[in-house]
């Protein structure tokens, strides 16, 4: 005869599926659902990230950098009608 789980058993079951459905959220960078971080966007927005993106966002890639210069170098060229 099979084990019957008690009723205590069920009522902590699905309490527990409760809590863990509950700490689903919508990740605003990849638009995952997963259970995520509050994240204090430009200290004024606050969003929900997944760990991945919040890893991201703390430790940024090397890359290019994150301030360009607006005024493009040029060198200074002879023409050859100066010379």
């Amino acid at each position: 005869m099979p084990e019957v789980t008690p009723v205590k058993d069920w009522v902590k079951l699905r309490e527990n599926v409760r809590r863990a459905i509950g700490a689903l959220e919508v990740c605003w960078r990849c638009q995952r659902v997963s259970e995520c971080q509050k994240y204090i966007l430009g200290n004024m927005v606050l969003v929900w990230l997944c760990g991945g993106c919040l890893t991201e966002v703390h430790h940024p890639q090397c890359g290019r950098p994150q301030t360009r210069n607006r005024v493009p170098h040029f060198r200074k060229t002879v023409s050859p009608d100066r010379a």
